[in-house]
């Protein structure tokens, strides 16, 4: 058992294992959408239980963002072992590592590490036919950790469409395939999931995920399951005017 201010700096280090690691939420139970050079990553996670990850060449630049440089060698060896057992745990449950979330951030939409990031260059007017997914939510930006969607109501279940995106600075269809939805205030609920990203077809996925890191992006068209049955998103774009 680690001490309670080892334990308490390991809930806030999660960003270091995702930071390392941007594992992706399966597209529907059991299937993963193939991104380039992720499953190297998951097996390397599974097979060494999470220890690959401490070998990450930023490393040392990452460990700076927190007071563990007063850590006892015996403390910090606990501390490590602890973020190689959760990561490989969450890779075990095919699960996003979300980090801590606040429920304050829900007011600004973002975090303070995403308080500075401009996604105005990703703004591009698009069409979509074929959707009938329920909107909820606002979206909050907490990159590099995975964006969060927070609701005033529950949500229904499977996929929904953001009903807010002002995190981003303007309008863009998004949608979500929850993973968890928890009750964090009386009126307000907390969902975390993989997002699925419209993408002009000139800009490439990594501008997206630079912002949301846990999307899926496509350009022309995503399928997705609604009660039972497989729907089709047509993106339709319009010219862009920057």
């Amino acid at each position: 058992m680690l001490p309670d201010n080892i334990r308490k700096i390991t809930s806030r280090k999660m960003d270091f294992t995702h930071s390392c690691w941007k594992m992706r939420q399966p597209d529907f139970p059991g299937r993963w959408y193939p991104v380039t050079g992720l499953s190297s990553h998951i097996k390397n996670v599974l097979q060494t239980r999470g220890q690959s990850l401490l070998n990450h060449p930023e490393r040392k630049i990452i460990f700076r963002r927190y007071p563990l440089g007063e850590m006892p060698a015996s403390a910090f060896s606990a501390f490590c072992s602890a973020v190689a057992e959760h990561a490989h745990a969450r890779a075990v449950r095919e699960e996003n590592l979300t980090g801590m979330i606040y429920s304050v951030d829900r007011f600004s939409w973002r975090t303070s590490y995403a308080a500075g990031i401009s996604a105005a260059h990703l703004d591009s007017p698009v069409t979509v036919e074929g959707d009938s997914f329920h909107r909820c939510g606002s979206l909050c930006l907490r990159a590099p950790l995975p964006a969060v969607v927070f609701a005033a109501l529950p949500p229904p279940e499977g996929v929904l469409r953001i009903a807010h995106t002002r995190a981003l600075g303007f309008s863009m269809p998004l949608w979500l395939s929850p993973q968890t939805v928890s009750r964090v205030e009386s009126r307000q609920w907390l969902l975390t999931g993989m997002f699925f990203i419209p993408v002009y077809p000139e800009l490439t996925d990594r501008h997206w995920k630079k912002i949301i890191p846990n999307g899926v992006c496509a350009r022309e068209r995503i399928i997705m399951e609604k009660d039972g049955e497989a729907v089709s998103l047509d993106f339709h774009w319009q010219s862009r005017t920057h």
